[in-house]
């Protein structure tokens, strides 16, 4: 991709160059620029070569292409920081979950322990003189 867009870039060169080499009478004329608004006095430029405000016209858009590519950049930068940050937070949040998660596990572990061997010892048995009454007897 790399040199297919080199290879367009040297080739948009070579069609400005013959255009400006075949055009040049046309191009050499000079060309004064005018601003006249309704409410601050009408200003006009010195004459200049046609060429030079189509260079500077050229120039001034590589400018503002740039500085557009620049600022998408660094505004693409700082959603990916905040994005990293983000993922960073929900991720220190889901260890300390999971330390939660572990240590309420191993407690349960630990209760369910005691109730097994409390299970394995058999039944709980009842004193000799306790007796449930009788329900014939109303």
């Amino acid at each position: 991709m790399r040199y297919i867009k080199v290879l367009l870039l040297v080739v948009l060169i070579f069609l400005i160059l013959i255009f400006f080499f075949q055009n040049q009478n046309a191009l050499s004329q000079n060309l004064t620029l005018s601003l006249n608004l309704f409410f601050i006095p009408a200003m006009t430029a010195i004459p200049l070569p046609f060429y030079f405000i189509v260079i500077s016209a050229f120039f001034l858009g590589a400018i503002l292409t740039f500085s557009c590519l620049v600022w998408e950049k660094v505004h693409i930068s700082a959603k990916l920081m905040k994005s990293k940050w983000r993922v960073g937070s929900l991720e220190r949040e889901v260890e300390k979950l999971q330390k939660k998660l572990g240590e309420a596990s191993a407690q349960a572990t630990a209760f369910n322990k005691t109730e097994v061997n409390a299970a394995a010892a058999g039944p709980a048995k009842l004193p000799e003189d306790v007796t449930a009454p009788d329900p014939d007897k109303g």
